[in-house]
Formats: structure tokens, sequence, C-alpha cells
């Protein structure tokens, strides 16, 4: 009796593609901080800007619903408690979210912080995002590596802004692949390569070059055929 195949579910390679799309974290967006034994701490706006490149702009793409600020006077506690969701990229129209929380000392002595409900926001905000795979590498410690920050540092930018250059996955590379494949300028197939290999074609750039990959292979395909045609009419004349 032959044996059933085990279906494979298509959606597995694709459950870290967000993740390694946003898990790396520009170092100049980043803090050391000398306390509770040392840790890196991440510029909230820079996590913020990194999102709205993948979901769109904030309350439009992604946000927080449903805010909750606990007060623990006894002990000068907040808890801050809300829902953060974001558009699916899968599915269109989709929402996809999830609750996230943190807590924070907002007296001292007394004293009151006044920005205690800013700083309790934004760090369940971080911390949030960082589930989706937001600047992983500094979660998973990886900046307390100063041979992976050196790295990091002398990678090129994509643009002038500050962004970090994202590598592009394997569907990405499997369709430049598809398209040099049908390409006989073997210059042209080596420049390409090494554009990927440098992360000089990334994430940002991706679709702009494809479409120049597609028009180039489409040009040498056409001087081919013209070459061929005057090779064959030019035969017959000789003939």
């Amino acid at each position: 009796m032959a044996t059933k195949k085990k279906a494979v579910s298509t959606t597995t390679h694709d459950n870290m593609k967000l993740w390694n799309s946003v898990c790396t974290t520009d170092p100049q967006y980043t803090k050391r901080v000398n306390q509770r034994g040392g840790f890196t701490a991440i510029g909230a706006q820079s996590q913020i800007m990194e999102a709205t490149k993948v979901f769109g702009p904030f309350g439009t793409g992604f946000g927080v619903h449903t805010e909750t600020f606990t007060s623990f006077d006894l002990e000068g506690l907040c808890l801050y408690q809300a829902t953060l969701w974001y558009k699916s990229r899968i599915i269109r129209g989709e929402i996809k979210e999830f609750p996230i929380h943190s807590s924070i000392k907002y007296s001292y002595n007394g004293r009151i912080d006044d920005d205690f409900a800013k700083k309790v926001a934004t760090d369940a905000l971080t911390k949030g995002l960082s589930k989706l795979g937001f600047n992983a590498d500094v979660f998973l410690g990886l900046f307390d590596d100063n041979k992976y920050v050196n790295q990091l540092k002398s990678k090129p930018k994509a643009n002038g802004n500050g962004s970090m250059s994202i590598a592009i996955d394997d569907n990405m590379k499997a369709k430049i692949i598809a398209e040099l494949n049908k390409c006989s300028d073997t210059s042209f197939i080596t420049k390409v390569n090494t554009a990927i290999d440098k992360n000089t074609i990334n994430v940002n750039n991706f679709k702009e070059s494809l479409a120049k990959v597609v028009n180039h292979v489409k040009a040498d395909n056409a001087a081919n055929i013209i070459k061929a045609v005057d090779k064959k009419y030019g035969e017959t004349t000789n003939e």
C-alpha cells in the first residue's frame, strides 16, 4: 500500500520573512546605557521609522488602541497596557493585533516624573515591535559583540537618510536569477551578481533593480535576434 506524503505548508518558509527584513539595527540609532549591568538602548523614533517603511504611517498602517494606565500608589508604580495592531502584508485589509504592556516607577521620594506616561508607552511599543522581529539583534544580545557592531558600521547604507540596506531574501534573488538565466551578456550577469553580494541591490531598491535587469535582458535578446537575422540574410546574399 502506497504511503501518503504529508502535505507541507507553502507558507512555512515565509514565517521568518518579516523578522529577517527588520531584525538588523543601524548602530547610529543605539545608545549604550551603563545601568543595571549595562545594555543597548534603541532609538524609539528610528524603530517607528522602520515600522512605517513596512506597514505604513503610524495610525494608518500600524498603531495602538485600548490604552490603560493603572497606578499602584503605594509602590509609586504605573502599569501600562494596550493592544498593538498592524496591517497584514499577506492578506490585504486584514488587521493583526496582540497585547503589549510595560511598567514604570513614576514617583521617587515624593517627586513625580512628568514624562512617565510617554516613557512607559514608548517602552511597551518598542518591546511589542520586537516581537515581530524589529531590532531583534539588540534583544538577542548581538550588540554585546564588538565584532558584530563593527561589521554593521562597515556596511554600506541604502540611501542618504541613514537607513540600513536590508539584503534581499531568497524569493527576490530567485526572481533576478530567473531573468539572468535568459541573458547571454556574461559581463552584465557578473555585474548583477556582484551587486547582490555587496548588498547594492537590496530590499529598498529591489523593484527598480529587477526592472532594470528585465529591460537589459529584453534588449540583449533583441540584439541577439537582430544579429541572427543579419547573419542569416548575409549568408543568403553571399550564396
